[in-house]
C-alpha cells in the first residue's frame, strides 16, 4: 500500500493575537492610512441576499474602488455562518462564508498581520467566534459588536514576520432587532496587512543589522 503524504503544517514564527484598541483610527495609522493592506475579505448585511448588491466580497484595500471579486449570500437573522480565509503563500486569497466562494489571484505581496474588524448599527450585533489560524495552537478569542457605530477590532501579528499560507476559520452571526440595517452598516472585515513599525521595533532591527556587520568586518 502506498504511503499517504500527511498535510504539511504552516511554518508559523511565533503567531500571538490581542484585542486591538482606537478602533479605525488607530487601524488607519498603523497601517499608513490603510496603504499597507494587501487585501481585505468582507462578509456584510448587503440587502441580505435579495441581489440589489453584494454581501461578501475581496478588495485590495476595504472600500477604496471596486471589490476584486463579489457575491451575494442570504442571510438570516441570528443565524450562525461558517467562514473560511485561505491564502497560498504567494498571490491568492479566497473567503467562504455559508459556502459562497470569492477568490481574488494578484494580490500584490505578503503581509504580517491578519486584523479581523466588526461593526455593528443601531439595534444590531456582529459576532465573530470560534477564530481558528489552523496550525497555529492559538486559542483566539470572539470577537463583537453592538449598537450604533460600534468598531472594534483584533490583532493576529506573526512576529513582525510575513505569514506563510494559511487557513483562518470561524463563526459569523449577524442579529438586529427592528429594521434591518443595509450595506455595511453590520459588516466584518479580515485585513491582510503589513503594519508600520513600531519605534522599538525599528530599534532592534538597527541593532541586529549593526551587529551582522561588526561580524563581517571581523572576518
Amino acid at each position: 500500500m502506498a504511503a499517504v503524504a500527511a498535510l504539511a503544517t504552516p511554518a508559523f514564527a511565533a503567531p500571538s493575537w490581542s484585542y486591538f484598541a482606537g478602533g479605525d483610527a488607530a487601524f488607519l495609522a498603523i497601517s499608513n492610512n490603510g496603504m499597507l493592506e494587501r487585501a481585505v475579505a468582507e462578509g456584510r448585511i448587503g440587502d441580505a441576499g435579495t441581489n440589489q448588491t453584494w454581501e461578501i466580497a475581496l478588495w485590495e484595500r476595504g472600500g477604496v474602488g471596486a471589490p476584486k471579486d463579489q457575491d451575494n449570500l442570504t442571510i438570516t437573522n441570528g443565524t450562525v455562518m461558517p467562514w473560511t480565509l485561505t491564502w497560498d503563500g504567494v498571490n491568492t486569497v479566497s473567503y467562504t462564508v455559508n459556502g459562497v466562494l470569492v477568490s481574488w489571484n494578484q494580490v500584490a505581496g505578503n503581509f504580517t498581520d491578519i486584523f479581523i474588524r466588526s461593526r455593528s448599527a443601531t439595534d444590531s450585533m456582529v459576532v465573530v467566534q470560534s477564530i481558528d489560524l489552523v496550525g497555529s495552537g492559538l486559542a483566539i478569542g470572539d470577537l463583537s459588536s453592538s449598537g450604533n457605530g460600534d468598531v472594534d477590532y483584533l490583532r493576529i501579528q506573526n512576529m513582525g514576520m510575513d505569514f506563510p499560507a494559511l487557513t483562518l476559520t470561524g463563526n459569523l452571526t449577524l442579529s438586529w432587532t427592528g429594521a434591518r440595517p443595509s450595506n455595511s452598516q453590520l459588516a466584518t472585515q479580515i485585513k491582510l496587512t503589513n503594519v508600520i513599525p513600531a519605534p522599538g521595533g525599528v530599534a532592534l532591527g538597527l541593532v541586529a543589522l549593526g551587529a551582522g556587520a561588526r561580524r563581517r568586518r571581523r572576518r
